[in-house]
């Protein structure tokens, strides 16, 4: 099991507890200071200097809330295993708990317990900065069963939906302007393998069923809207053209069929190697000009890999083909992807959300916990854009604070990169704003607790299934994979999950019982992902009330084996953590 860590800050003595110190008025923070531990998923930096940047954030801390911040890291190697073991665990003592619903099962956690309901008193008290900026429709987002488990990150805007980094360049000589679909792409790969046999079209690496659910949500013929809080595959979620109706386009329909047979194909190409261990869709062989494409998202694109094509390969004109372009299917991130809970264990709740208010709301907390030190991890330069100071190394002067947990478009806004592809970016965020719809599950509680047994079984299978298919390297015909695979899954309770997911929809959303999987029909449902108030207690016809004395083991969705993230779950911050999405 990986080791987590914590960064303890220098002691600190008794202050001055005069109330005009603090903003907080009606708190009582008399006394010594508290530590308030932040657990975070990350790396735990080992040169130092992150240390420095939480002890000048102590400084400020100490003065506003009489408190000092620890950080708890999970470290990247079995995050999600170490992370719901780490909250488990009733020997460590947290506070603020960096959470998510899309890939740190934080539904799982709030419903078995670990997690401290948070009452509007509670946070309009000791969180007001955050709370007057969170709708009441949000903060239902938030809730199960009636109650807050989680403060959202409803004030960022961040664009982490996946697709392919290609180079223009190439894509020109073979007659493409740029890429926009699926056909353009094998279009692209084709004429690698014809006029450049010694470039690799694709490093695709042991896994690469990222792109097997962004082949499915870019069908032509039905816009696919997955439930990412019930795995990174995307098994189960409803079609935009009937969306009263759960569906599982892995089990049904043609677009699976045909991402197989595709992904066959361009196995016996030669898209990717066949040697897993030779392949591991890391960036470098595409800065050194051996690969042809890689598969990530837009914030790594226009933050990390463009700019550094840019300098490696400058001529190459790089460019992103987006998942869902050439359908324009594309959903907005969850306000849960990055959220913030209390641990049900924390001996000071107030005063840890009075530090997350700083953290949040406070500018020089908030540039502290994001960017550093002024001078030392970053400088503003002339134009007013954040760069880094000459003679920065990372491995010398970087800091891992990892704070994806309330970050602000305000503040955001203003410390822009100066190394960042914002022309890039700009021109994809006003395709984006086009299509673009909110995700619309926030309100659902497919957490139940009763659904989780089924859902695992059924992942089970997609984990041995989903990489084979798309890595095309198996000897019967896609065709009869896919039956292999289907067959499987109905073995392993398909048609009981998604009857079981349907009724929590239709309670939720305050629809009658209807049968799942059936045919599309015309009738115009478009509000159908809007929850009524109460949805966070519709679980309860199912499973019951949340039983804050509920065994840690008996609940919770095992998300799978595999070390990938789905569609909209990717992060800019760590290249190698394909599974966060930050």
């Amino acid at each position: 099991m990986t080791a987590v860590m914590t960064i303890s800050t220098i002691s600190c003595g008794k202050i001055d507890n005069s109330m005009d110190t603090y903003q907080y008025r009606g708190v009582d923070i008399s006394g010594e200071p508290v530590t308030i531990t932040y657990l975070t998923i990350g790396d735990k930096p080992i040169n130092g200097m992150t240390e420095q940047v939480v002890d000048k954030l102590n400084e400020i801390l100490l003065k506003k809330a009489n408190a000092k911040l620890d950080i708890y890291y999970i470290g990247w190697n079995d995050y999600l295993e170490n992370y719901n073991h780490t909250l488990d665990m009733v020997s460590v003592n947290l506070d603020l708990v960096a959470t998510g619903s899309d890939w740190l099962d934080a539904w799982p956690n709030a419903v078995k317990g670990n997690f401290m309901p948070l009452t509007e008193e509670m946070l309009q008290k000791c969180c007001p900065q955050t709370y007057k900026n969170v709708s009441a429709k949000e903060w239902r987002c938030c809730s199960y069963n009636d109650k807050i488990y989680f403060i959202p990150e409803n004030e960022y805007t961040q664009w982490i939906n996946h697709g392919f980094v290609y180079r223009g360049d190439i894509a020109r000589d073979a007659g493409l302007d740029s890429i926009t679909s699926w056909s353009d792409l094998d279009k692209y790969f084709k004429y690698i393998k014809e006029n450049n046999p010694n470039m690799i079209p694709w490093d695709a690496g042991a896994n690469n069923t990222i792109a097997t659910l962004g082949y499915i949500m870019s069908s032509k013929k039905n816009k696919y809207v997955p439930i990412y809080e019930l795995g990174i595959y995307g098994v189960w979620g409803i079609y935009k053209e009937a969306p009263s109706i759960i569906v599982s386009p892995y089990y049904e329909g043609d677009e699976f069929v045909e991402y197989a047979k595709l992904m066959k194909e361009w196995c016996k190409m030669g898209v990717w190697s066949t040697d897993s261990k030779a392949s591991d869709d890391d960036y470098t062989k595409f800065y050194n000009g051996d690969a042809a494409v890689v598969q990530h998202h837009t914030q790594n694109f226009y933050t990390i890999i463009k700019p550094n094509m840019d300098i490696f390969q400058p001529e190459s004109n790089t460019k992103f083909f987006w998942f869902g372009q050439e359908n324009g299917n594309l959903v907005r991130n969850s306000i849960l992807h990055g959220a913030m809970a209390v641990s049900k264990k924390s001996k000071h709740p107030e005063r840890a959300l009075m530090v997350y208010d700083l953290l949040r709301n406070d500018p020089e907390c908030y540039k502290l916990i994001t960017h550093g030190i002024e001078g030392v991890q970053y400088q503003i330069n002339s134009k007013g854009k954040l760069e880094k100071p000459s003679g920065y190394n990372d491995e010398r002067d970087g800091i891992v604070t990892d704070f994806w947990w309330g970050r602000r478009d305000e503040f955001e806004e203003k410390l822009e990169d100066s190394g960042y592809a914002w022309a890039e970016y700009e021109e994809l965020k006003s395709e984006y704003d086009r299509v673009a719809t909110d995700y619309q599950w926030d309100r659902f509680p497919f957490a139940s607790s009763i659904i989780a047994d089924k859902i695992s079984k059924v992942t089970l299978v997609c984990d041995k299934y989903i990489p084979e298919i798309a890595s095309g390297n198996y000897e019967i015909s896609a065709e009869q994979e896919v039956a292999n695979f289907r067959k499987a899954l109905k073995e392993a309770g398909m048609d009981e999950a998604i009857r079981v997911l349907q009724k929590i929809y239709d309670d939720a959303d305050g629809r009658s019982s209807m049968k799942a999987g059936s045919s599309l029909n015309s009738k115009d449902d478009s509000d159908a992902g809007e929850s009524s108030s109460d949805a966070s207690s519709a679980a309860s016809t199912i499973d019951g009330t949340l039983d804050e004395n509920v065994e840690p083991d008996n609940v919770g969705i095992d998300n799978g084996g595999v070390d990938n993230g789905g569609i909209d779950n990717v992060p800019a911050d760590n290249a190698g953590a394909d599974a966060a999405g930050n």
